[in-house]
């Protein structure tokens, strides 16, 4: 189907979209939207997919709502997605190839040329926490067609205020089918900061979805967000992401917190896992105030939501649920990340929430053909992973947060020494000590080959 043309006065063809061009007007209130509501309540929660067997027979069976004929979260997003290609919602249509990568982290990379051509120009920060700018592109000018639905929960509602709008609608760009955007309290036009709101409303969706393809990201200012209004993604991805299969350790004496780090994964990450649903509060305090803290700190950082088996602290490196008989449970990565300053227009890939979890998005046919494991994680080591003494001070901090004690009581002596040094000053004393090694993935697996036997996992 053609895409629509608009016409603009003075635009050139880029700016000839449907999401940048429809400007709606300032009084304009979802509350007229014709976009359908999308009722649930904690009941049609779904902790564990492995052991969710009637949603399974019923597709299997071809049905598609539940007894009481209320569609599944999962088909009326699909549905209504699909629909908005009538309204010419999007910038193209997906024409999307895929590798698996060889390696130690079976990373996977998808090619989406025109993403990187006719997506929105990233937007120019210098903070990760700037004020709402209405004269910028922000979520309240979506056409009424972009909008997919919003999310009511009957039970326990999202807010207070009987006005606020939680929207899902198209992604004009997709990485892929039903590639969406969730914005939490629309008309409130929050910045890209991640509110307990958000939060709430992301693991919600985690629970109502019963595919365990589907995942929802998170990219704050400086970690490659591109639009200053709060919003997360919610997107399938046809490969699993090995970071699931990983081994962790426990965030010091945080309890049911967890790190994972080089070169066990390819970045450093704090993990949160929700294993019963007594815990639903505490899992959603917890990443908040991982989140908060780090926003207070101006450190960048991305979350990766997904299904994932249940942490392991002992055993192999790696272990994959092969037979399927392993849980399947909402898990909650978030990797605070080096801040990028500046709009970086796309060139190989970004290395944003998906591509820190091994999903991996190249804009060039060229860098898809030839990219191989080692020069991905040289990108992401140069462009996004935090060194492993900012990673390990973060680490105390994050638990003196998460516990309720001061900032810093957790530091061991050592760290409070370097904290009046400049980096440079750092770099010589690290020199000094013969201890200094260039962050490199091929030094890295070099040290890595010699340190250790192959009689087992590296733990």
């Amino acid at each position: 189907m053609p895409m629509r043309k608009i016409v603009m006065l003075g635009a050139n063809a880029r700016t000839q979209r449907s999401v940048s061009s429809i400007q709606l007007p300032a009084e304009f209130s979802p509350s007229a939207s014709s976009a359908p509501y999308f009722n649930y309540s904690p009941s049609d929660f779904i902790l564990d997919l492995r052991t969710h067997k009637e949603s399974e027979e019923n597709y299997q069976n071809g049905h598609t709502e539940t007894d009481d004929g209320k569609k599944q979260l999962k088909d009326l997003l699909h549905e209504r997605w699909e629909n908005s290609k009538q309204f010419n919602a999007f910038n193209y249509s997906l024409n999307c190839m895929y590798r698996c990568m060889d390696g130690k982290y079976d990373l996977s990379m998808q090619l989406n040329i025109e993403r990187g051509e006719l997506r929105r120009k990233p937007m120019h920060f210098k903070n990760i926490k700037e004020p709402f700018n209405h004269l910028r592109f922000n979520f309240t000018k979506l056409h009424d067609n972009e909008i997919l639905f919003y999310l009511k929960c009957d039970a326990d509602p999202i807010s207070n205020d009987p006005l606020d709008r939680h929207l899902v609608a198209v992604n004009a760009s997709p990485l892929e089918r039903d590639h969406s955007l969730i914005v939490p309290s629309v008309n409130k036009c929050n910045p890209q900061v991640l509110t307990l709101q958000a939060v709430r409303i992301a693991v919600d969706l985690m629970l109502l979805v019963d595919d365990d393809m589907f995942h929802i990201l998170f990219n704050s200012l400086l970690g490659q967000a591109s639009v200053n209004h709060l919003h997360l993604h919610a997107v399938y991805w046809p490969y699993d992401s090995d970071l699931i299969n990983r081994k962790c350790e426990p965030l010091h004496d945080v309890p049911n917190v967890f790190v994972i780090r080089p070169p066990i994964w390819i970045c450093p990450a704090i993990v949160f896992q929700l294993d019963c649903m007594e815990n639903y509060e505490q899992f959603k305090t917890n990443i908040y105030k991982c989140v908060e803290h780090l926003t207070e700190t101006n450190q960048a950082h991305n979350l990766f939501l997904a299904r994932a088996q249940p942490i392991r602290t002992t055993g192999a490196e790696k272990e994959e649920d092969r037979r399927g008989e392993r849980p399947q449970l909402v898990t909650c990565y978030v990797f605070p990340r080096m801040n990028m300053i500046g709009a970086k227009p796309p060139s190989n890939f970004n290395p944003a929430a998906n591509e820190l979890a091994g999903n991996l998005t190249s804009y060039t046919i060229r860098f898809f053909e030839s990219a191989i494991e080692q020069s991905v994680i040289r990108i992401i080591e140069e462009e996004a992973s935090l060194d492993d003494d900012s990673f390990r001070s973060l680490c105390f901090d994050l638990a003196d947060v998460l516990i309720g004690r001061s900032v810093g009581t957790s530091r061991p002596h050592d760290l409070d020494i370097l904290e009046g040094l400049t980096s440079p000053e750092i770099d010589e004393l690290r020199d000094s000590f013969q201890s200094f090694m260039p962050r490199s993935p091929s030094i890295r697996h070099r040290s890595s080959t010699r340190t250790h036997s192959d009689e087992g996992p590296i733990v």
